[in-house]
């Protein structure tokens, strides 16, 4: 049973027509063969945002203009307890499999395996896919659904590990973790330079000169769609945007969109944005949020120069998210358009939070970026620029919580989720349901009426009980665990244990109860030891069972010295 303080829930508010809809739904599924004339299964459109913070949406608390993903809240549910794993590939490796990502073949970013011999040729770090694991979309087009594929995937380089060997009958991709939004493809990294598009299964050798990213994945998911709808086959369109993962860049038109907005700094933007989320309901005034790191300093203590950078990085960030909002408005709109919108269930998502990390601090980027983009003020987020967030303003992306992406602290790892249902349209509901990416799969084929199968069967739970408002919960009745970089994870209820190992943190389980300490700022380890210990078990039986390998300290990527434990003792 999920145990919720009594402010959190208040903020459940998820409406018994919701429950009938879903009801509905399940019952006209489960009837279909004795029906004279079988009920057509609903559409899917799953939509994943790249490096998005919890509080970068105006649903939930921004300043940032997001009206087309704030109307599908408005028509569906709004999940504010949702958590990913806190980089790209791990995340993304559960949402396609409903697995575990180290039990598939994934414990990491293809980085770590090239970084720690001691885990290569695991089978947890394979980095491709194991032999026999089944994918949302086999598992879908084998029962019937035309699958497609637009955007990001970061999920192995062998063929058989791509997208069009793992389901998706159509698929434009990029193959790498991140690069230009723009036709010029440059890379992230120097050994990723420059990234691969991919069409099908052939490479594609140069994109148009207009090419922007999150345009051109909608305007291929649609494109993708309309064929589909030839046939009658229910779809699976899989859209996973690259924004707002850097480098930061936008369409001319859309760069300037925000300019002067964020000139008052990181503390003024963070804290109306707590103000917004009390007022929405999504935090309570008592609760206690996370503090920003002192290193930071006062804006005011910056030079002239510096702040206006920092602002940039902020006004370019931003455009980039309402340029993405106003993508998903026109795929929206089509499906409105086209009659499709009232049978399909979207789901929309970020994979982890926002990029805090150094970014320049990674591999050989402090000498190759100089050299390879153009740095100047007036060009960033151009083509040709290299800007990313930095960790001022990843702070206020991600909200009430502590840090951002890979760190399994709540920044890292909570992250939005919008679900619109089938036939579900304005009925705003909110839901603080425990609820992870490894959820996502089993909910897509419950809501598909579609079983889990015996074969490579799913770890994680539907929680479509939950969105239909015939239970508040759990969805997971055991802890829910996770690893990365490293760093470990275990939610129970209302608690979460943390494990940081050294140089990061002291190799010690820290304990906190997000009920009223959504920051993780007291630890409560000594306090409820019993709490502790079963956590602790919990996730080493979680580590057994999922091929994880224990590091024993922190592994992560484009770290500060000023983060580090032992350089502070």
């Amino acid at each position: 049973m999920l145990i919720l303080s009594q402010a959190h829930m208040s903020r459940i508010t998820v409406t018994r027509r919701i429950a009938i809809v879903v009801c509905a739904i399940v019952s006209l599924l489960a009837c279909g063969e004795q029906a004279t004339e079988k009920v057509r299964p609903p559409n899917i459109v799953l939509i994943v945002a790249d490096d998005l913070g919890y509080s970068d949406l105006g649903r939930f608390g921004s300043e940032i203009e997001t009206p087309n993903i704030d109307a599908l809240a408005r028509d569906g549910i709004t999940l504010t307890n949702f958590h990913a794993n806190a980089t790209c590939t791990t995340s993304r490796a559960m949402l396609v499999t409903g697995i575990d990502n180290h039990a598939v073949g994934f414990g990491a970013n293809p980085g770590v395996v090239k970084r720690f011999p001691e885990v290569r040729g695991r089978p947890g770090y394979l980095g491709e896919f194991k032999t026999g694991v089944l994918s949302l979309a086999t598992r879908l087009k084998r029962d019937g659904y035309t699958t497609m594929l637009a955007g990001k995937w970061h999920l192995g380089s062998n063929r058989s590990s791509l997208p069009f060997s793992q389901g998706y009958e159509r698929s434009f991709f990029l193959k790498n973790g991140g690069g230009s939004h723009f036709s010029d493809a440059s890379g992230n990294l120097s050994d990723e330079n420059p990234v691969e598009y991919w069409e099908g299964d052939e490479r594609i050798k140069t994109l148009p000169d207009d090419f922007f990213s999150s345009t051109f994945y909608t305007d291929k998911i649609i494109s993708y769609i309309n064929e589909a709808a030839r046939g009658d086959k229910p779809f699976f369109a899989h859209v996973a945007y690259t924004a707002p993962h850097w480098p930061l860049q936008a369409p001319d038109e859309w760069l300037d969109k925000y300019a002067g907005h964020y000139d008052r700094g990181w503390r003024a933007v963070r804290s109306e944005r707590m103000q917004r989320m009390v007022a929405a309901g999504l935090i309570d005034e008592s609760d206690t949020v996370s503090p920003l790191p002192v290193v930071l300093g006062s804006w005011e203590e910056l030079s002239e120069s510096d702040r206006r950078v920092e602002a940039r990085r902020m006004e370019i960030y931003a455009a980039m998210i309402s340029h993405l909002d106003h993508e998903i408005g026109r795929l929206v709109n089509y499906l409105k358009n086209s009659g499709h919108y009232d049978n399909t269930i979207i789901m929309f998502l970020s994979d982890n939070g926002p990029e805090g990390n150094d970014v320049l601090g990674v591999r050989d980027n402090a000498d190759w970026v100089p050299k390879q983009f153009n740095l100047d003020h007036e060009s960033m987020g151009r083509k040709g620029s290299y800007v990313w967030l930095g960790r001022g303003w990843a702070h206020v992306s991600a909200g009430p919580f502590s840090m951002y992406k890979s760190f399994l602290s709540e920044g890292g790892s909570r992250v939005p989720l919008i679900v619109k249902l089938p036939g579900q349209g304005g009925h705003a509901s909110v839901s603080d349901e425990l609820v992870s990416i490894i959820d996502i799969a089993p909910t897509i084929l419950d809501v598909a009426g579609i079983g889990p199968g015996e074969i490579s069967p799913m770890q994680g739970m539907s929680f479509l009980k939950a969105l239909s408002g015939d239970s508040i919960g759990p969805s997971h009745d055991e802890p829910l665990a996770f690893e990365i970089y490293g760093a470990r994870a275990v939610y129970r209820d209302h608690w979460k244990s943390l494990w940081l190992g050294p140089p990061l943190g002291k190799g010690e389980w820290q304990l906190f109860d997000l009920a009223t300490d959504p920051g993780e700022t007291l630890n409560l380890a000594n306090d409820v030891p019993d709490v502790v210990l079963e956590l602790e078990s919990a996730w080493e039986t979680f580590a057994e069972e999922n091929d994880v390998y224990h590091f024993g300290r922190d592994i992560g990527y484009g770290r500060y010295s000023d983060q580090l434990v032992e350089e502070k003792l």
